[in-house]
C-alpha cells in the first residue's frame, strides 16, 4: 500500500512539473530591442503585417521584426546588455530577441555591435550570406555585408569571436578584420583591423555616452533606455521609496500613460508607446509614484537583471464600461504604484509573473502575492486590490476602444475623469484580456498610413547563414508574398574533414548551442609555393631587391616575419604573390655582395587608404598607398655618423610617428667590410662569432657604405 502511494505521488510530482515546464517555455521574453535612435529615413516591418512603416523612438521590437535603414540613415537598437547600429542603407531582421539569445540576420549593409555584458549561457548570433558569427567575450563588433551578399567583413575591436560555416571555425580575434567569400565555404582573408571610420567614431560617441551615464548608479544594467534620464530629470531621495527620478520637461497636469498610444506586438498584446525621448525606461520598468505634489520613478533592485513589461498599469473597463461618462464600452488604466503587484493581461505562468514583479519594484512576500493575485486566462480569482495612485490628480486615464485599435494619440482622444469618478471606475478592474481584437493598424502603430521608404524587394529574400535553430517566424499577410525570415536558410552541416582544434571549454557558467567552434589550424605550404605574406599593421615603404649580379643561387636570406593568411579557397593559386600598386621607394645603391650574403629585404604591401568601399580592400589588391620619399633628417649628410645594420642582425621594425602613426623605412642588411682601427666602425666588426653565422670578415682598407 505504502509503494503504491509513493507511486501515486510521484506520478503526480511528475505531471504537474511538465506542466509547469510547458507553461514557462510559453513565457513572452524578458526583453526587448527598443528603437532608440533615428537619424534620417528608418523604416520597420512588424512580424505578421506585410507593410512597412516609418519608425518611432521607443517603439518595442521583437522576433520576426524586419528594420531598413534608408540612404544617408542611420539607426539604434537598445537591448540591455547589448547595442545594435545600423548604418545607411542596411537591412536587418530580428531573428530571435528572448532571454538568453539575440540572434540577428544582417542581409546587406553595415552593423555595429557592442556588447557590453555577457552572461553565462547567453549567445549573440550575426547571420550573414556568407557566415554565422557567434560572439564569445564582450566587445565591440562591426560587419559589412556589400549589396550582392557575396562577400561579408568581420571587424572586431575588442573581444572575440567564431565564424562558422560549410568548413571548419574562423576564430576573429581583437584588432583582426576577417574578409569571408565564396559563399558558405569559410574562405577568408585575415589581417589588421583597419583605422575608425565616420561610422565607428560616431558609435564610439553614443557608447561614451551610455558609458559617463549618471542614472547608472540607481537602475540595474539590465534597463533599455536609463541613459536618456540624465537630461530631463533628476534623482531624489524620497521616504518610503528611496532614491526616484523625477521629470523636470513635462506639461503642466502631465500624468504617467497620457502622452503617447498603444500599439499591439505579440506575445505581450497592447504594449505602451510614450512620446517623451526619455519614455522607455519608466513605462516598462519598475513603478510610479506620486509624493508632495509631483509624480516620481522608482526603479526595481540594482542587483538583479530585470524583466521587461509592455506596460506596468491596471486596466479597468470593457464592453459595458462608461458609467456617467459619455461613452460606452471604453477603457482606462493607471500607473501601478509601488510594491503593488502587475498581473499581466497576456498568457504566462506563474513563475513569469514572480519574475516580472520581483524584479520591477520592493515585494515583501511575492508568495503570498502570488497565491492571491496571480491570474492565468482568468481561471484564477484576482483579489480585489486598492490602487494607491487612483488618488493622484490625472492617474486615471480613460479612452475610448477606437483609441486602442487604431492606435490613436491618448492625449487627444482621452475623456476627462475626475477623482470621484476615478475611484468608482476603479472598483471594476479587468480580471481577464483586454477584449479588443487587433487590427492592421494596431501593429503598425501611429504612423500607419504615411509614406515611407522600403527596402529592395530582393533583399530581405536573401539566404543566410545560421548557427543556431531561429524560431518559426509568424506567417505575412495573405495580400501579398511573404517575406520569408527562416524558411530559405540552408542549415549548416557539420565541419569538413581536416585539421581541426577545438576550442578549450568555457568558464564555468557558459554555455554553447550547436557544434562546438572549432579554430582553423591552416596548413603547412607545400615545398613548390612560397609563403604567402599578410597585409603589415602600419604603412611603410617598399625597398625592392638590387639586381644580382653573378649569383644565380635562390634567396636563402632570412625574411621578415609575419603573421599567416588563413586560405581555404581551393580555387586560387597557392603561388599566387598579393598584387599592389607600385609605391613610391628609395632607390638604395648596394655594393657587389659574396655568395654568401644575404640578400635584401622583399618588399612589403600596405593597408588600403582611407575612403572606397571596404570591400575592396583585401591585402592583394588595393591595400597598397604610395610613400611621399622623405629627405634625410638635418644634420646627417654622407660625411655623418649613420646607423648601419649587419647581416646577422634581426630587420629593424619602423617606428610609429607621434599623432600620425607613420613608421620610418625599414634600413636594409648591409654587408660590408669595416676595418678594426676605422673611428667610425660598425659593431658588428666586434661581435662574437655566436651573434650571426653570416658575419662578414673584417678587411684592411675602405669606409662602409652610407645610406642615403
Amino acid at each position: 500500500m505504502k509503494l503504491l502511494r509513493r507511486v501515486i505521488l510521484g506520478t503526480f510530482f511528475l505531471l504537474t512539473l511538465t506542466a509547469t515546464l510547458v507553461c514557462a517555455d510559453d513565457d513572452p521574453p524578458g526583453r526587448v530591442a527598443r528603437l532608440q535612435y533615428i537619424a534620417g529615413s528608418v523604416s520597420i516591418q512588424p512580424g505578421g503585417v506585410e507593410d512597412w512603416v516609418a519608425g518611432n523612438v521607443n517603439r518595442p521590437l521583437t522576433s520576426a521584426d524586419n528594420l531598413w535603414t534608408d540612404k544617408d540613415s542611420r539607426a539604434e537598437l537598445n537591448l540591455g546588455t547589448g547595442i545594435l547600429r545600423l548604418n545607411s542603407e542596411t537591412s536587418l531582421s530580428l531573428t530571435s530577441i528572448s532571454d538568453n539569445t539575440v540572434q540577428v540576420q544582417l542581409h546587406q549593409g553595415t552593423l555595429n555591435l557592442r556588447v557590453r555584458k555577457l552572461y553565462g549561457g547567453e549567445i549573440y548570433e550575426i547571420d550573414t550570406p556568407n557566415i554565422a558569427f557567434t560572439v564569445q567575450k564582450s566587445g565591440e563588433y562591426r560587419f559589412d555585408v556589400n549589396p550582392d551578399g557575396d562577400a561579408t567583413l568581420v571587424t572586431v575591436w575588442k573581444g572575440e569571436g567564431d565564424a562558422t560555416g560549410n568548413g571548419p571555425a574562423v576564430r576573429v580575434r581583437a584588432h583582426q578584420r576577417a574578409r569571408f567569400t565564396g559563399g558558405t565555404s569559410l574562405a577568408n582573408e585575415l589581417y589588421e583591423a583597419p583605422p575608425y571610420d565616420g561610422f565607428d567614431d560616431w558609435c564610439r560617441v553614443r557608447d561614451q555616452r551610455q558609458d559617463h551615464s549618471y542614472s547608472a548608479r540607481y537602475v540595474s544594467p539590465g534597463v533599455i533606455g536609463y541613459e536618456d534620464l540624465d537630461e530631463y530629470g533628476s534623482w531624489r531621495v524620497v521616504p518610503t521609496y528611496g532614491t526616484v527620478w523625477v521629470p523636470t520637461i513635462v506639461t503642466a497636469g502631465w500624468a504617467p500613460y497620457h502622452y503617447g498610444h498603444w500599439v499591439w506586438i505579440s506575445p505581450w498584446g497592447w504594449t505602451w508607446v510614450d512620446d517623451a525621448p526619455w519614455g522607455f525606461a519608466p513605462f516598462h520598468y519598475g513603478r510610479w509614484v506620486y509624493y508632495g505634489g509631483y509624480w516620481g520613478w522608482a526603479p526595481g533592485p540594482v542587483y538583479v537583471r530585470p524583466v521587461y513589461a509592455p506596460a506596468l498599469v491596471a486596466w479597468f473597463g470593457g464592453s459595458n464600461w462608461g458609467f456617467g461618462l459619455a461613452f460606452g464600452g471604453g477603457y482606462g488604466w493607471c500607473p501601478l504604484g509601488y510594491g503593488e503587484p502587475y498581473i499581466p493581461w497576456y498568457r504566462g505562468s506563474s513563475r513569469y509573473f514572480r519574475s516580472v514583479n520581483v524584479t520591477n519594484t520592493r515585494i515583501t512576500n511575492i508568495t503570498y502575492i502570488t497565491n492571491n493575485y496571480y491570474n492565468h486566462d482568468g481561471r484564477r480569482p484576482v483579489k480585489a486590490l486598492e490602487y494607491a495612485n487612483l488618488k493622484a490628480p490625472g492617474a486615471m486615464t480613460a479612452v475610448p476602444g477606437r483609441t486602442l485599435v487604431n492606435s490613436l494619440p491618448v492625449s487627444k482622444t482621452a475623456i476627462p475623469v475626475s477623482a470621484k469618478e476615478a475611484r468608482d471606475l476603479g472598483r471594476v478592474p479587468i480580471r481577464g484580456n483586454v477584449s479588443l481584437e487587433p487590427t492592421r493598424e494596431s501593429r503598425l502603430g501611429v504612423n500607419a498610413g504615411r509614406p515611407t521608404a522600403a527596402p529592395p524587394e530582393r533583399t530581405f529574400t536573401r539566404p543566410v547563414v545560421s548557427r543556431i535553430n531561429p524560431p518559426a517566424a509568424p506567417e505575412r499577410s495573405e495580400h501579398s508574398a511573404p517575406v520569408r525570415i527562416a524558411e530559405d536558410k540552408p542549415v549548416v552541416p557539420a565541419p569538413m574533414p581536416g585539421r581541426v582544434v577545438p576550442r578549450p571549454p568555457q568558464s564555468a557558467g557558459r554555455m554553447d548551442e550547436g557544434t562546438p567552434a572549432v579554430r582553423n589550424v591552416p596548413k603547412p605550404p607545400a615545398a613548390a609555393a612560397p609563403e604567402r605574406r599578410v597585409v603589415q599593421t602600419l604603412p611603410v615603404r617598399a625597398v625592392p631587391r638590387p639586381p644580382q649580379a653573378g649569383n644565380n643561387s635562390p634567396d636563402t636570406s632570412p625574411s621578415v616575419p609575419a603573421p599567416r593568411v588563413s586560405h581555404n579557397n581551393p580555387t586560387r593559386p597557392a603561388d599566387r604573390e598579393p598584387v599592389s600598386s607600385s609605391p613610391a621607394i628609395r632607390p638604395v645603391p648596394r655594393p657587389p655582395a659574396s655568395d654568401t650574403t644575404p640578400t635584401g629585404v622583399e618588399p612589403r604591401v600596405t593597408p588600403r587608404p582611407q575612403g572606397g568601399s571596404v570591400f575592396d580592400h583585401a591585402p592583394d589588391r588595393d591595400s597598397a598607398r604610395p610613400a611621399t620619399p622623405v629627405a634625410p633628417p638635418k644634420g646627417m649628410g654622407p660625411d655623418e655618423n649613420r646607423p648601419r645594420v649587419m647581416p646577422d642582425s634581426p630587420a629593424p621594425r619602423g617606428r610609429s610617428d607621434a599623432g600620425m602613426g607613420r613608421p620610418e623605412a625599414p634600413a636594409p642588411r648591409m654587408s660590408a667590410p669595416a676595418p678594426s682601427s676605422a673611428p667610425h666602425a660598425s659593431p658588428a666588426a666586434h661581435a662574437s662569432p655566436s651573434q650571426g653565422a653570416h658575419s662578414a670578415p673584417a678587411s684592411s682598407g675602405g669606409q662602409p657604405p652610407r645610406l642615403r
